[in-house]
């Protein structure tokens, strides 16, 4: 009697179970509706995106908080800042959950990527946006990103929009520069400068005229063939320019006289540069840390520089 109790009881309990909803899934029709409102963003269907939306339905994306059916005015504002924008096909994410209210959510993660209209620039974030539906329909939604980049980026594009012509003429310079010292251009760096361009990196001189600072670039370039420059931040006052600066490379190649090490090296730094009344490039004094670059090829002395 007793084990027929016990298998009446295991009964009930399975049963129990069985009749439990699902709390976790992959795979359901609001999934499907969430992929529908993704796609529909990617290609800018807006009509079609709020019609997945109840009519009461709140959003807040970062904060930001508005009705639902303001998604498409929302989008067509940051719309005009790019050329292209939209979320990676590869490596997207949906799960439905319900959660211990019995609500439910379908939580999506993706990498949306952007290219600025103005200067090109290409940014790629990590997304996440989550949504609760109530019959088939989206009730409230949130959306997460980090766009400090990109408000960064906007900043800069308006401030140069501002510089009088001196100032935007040194601007489109160093963008020159950047783009010459990624090429190792040494002609068309002779053309941006004077002969007698200086550079001296941490208070100590390297170059006394443009043979000497070709030189010092193709020692660069010598040492890592895939040597790059990235110009993180400009700022511009009478003269000079201020840029905060990132290099990347392999050590693939001999490299102050020492041999390949085949490591990478990714190293910031600020350069000053001057300019003069002819917009001509006089004198670099860049400063960065030669120490945090010799031990990321793993150099066991540190050589001059």
């Amino acid at each position: 009697m007793k084990n027929l109790s016990l298998l009446v009881l295991a009964a009930i309990l399975f049963t129990a179970c069985q009749n439990q909803p699902q709390r976790y899934t992959q795979s359901s029709p609001e999934i499907e509706t969430f992929k529908a409102v993704i796609n529909d963003y990617d290609t800018k269907n807006y009509e079609s995106l709020v019609s997945y939306y109840a009519d009461t339905s709140k959003t807040n994306f970062n904060k930001v908080k508005m009705a639902s059916k303001d998604i498409p005015e929302f989008h067509k504002q940051n719309d005009v800042n790019y050329s292209e924008r939209g979320f990676a096909k590869d490596g997207q994410e949906f799960e439905m959950v319900l959660d211990d209210e019995g609500k439910t959510w379908v939580n999506f993660w993706g990498t949306w990527k952007a290219t600025l209209a103005a200067n090109g620039k290409e940014f790629t974030m990590p997304v996440h946006l989550t949504a609760r539906f109530i019959d088939g329909k989206i009730v409230e939604d949130y959306g997460y990103w980090d766009p400090s980049e990109v408000i960064m980026a906007l900043q800069e594009i308006e401030a140069v929009n501002n510089m009088g012509v001196d100032e935007k003429a040194i601007y489109n310079t160093i963008k020159n520069m950047i783009t010459v010292w990624n090429k190792n251009d040494q002609e068309a760096m002779k053309a941006i400068s004077v002969p007698n361009l200086i550079r001296n990196a941490n208070g100590a001189r390297v170059a006394s005229n443009q043979e000497e600072y070709g030189a010092m670039m193709t020692a660069f370039f010598t040492g890592f063939p895939d040597f790059k420059v990235i110009l993180e931040d400009t700022k511009i006052k009478d003269n000079k320019a201020i840029i905060t600066w990132r290099c990347t490379g392999t050590n693939t190649g001999e490299f102050l006289g020492n041999p390949p090490t085949n490591k990478k090296t990714n190293i910031q730094g600020m350069s000053i540069w001057t300019f003069n009344s002819d917009g001509k490039a006089v004198q670099e004094d860049a400063y960065f840390d030669n120490l945090t670059m010799f031990q990321q090829l793993g150099y066991k002395e540190v050589p001059s520089i």
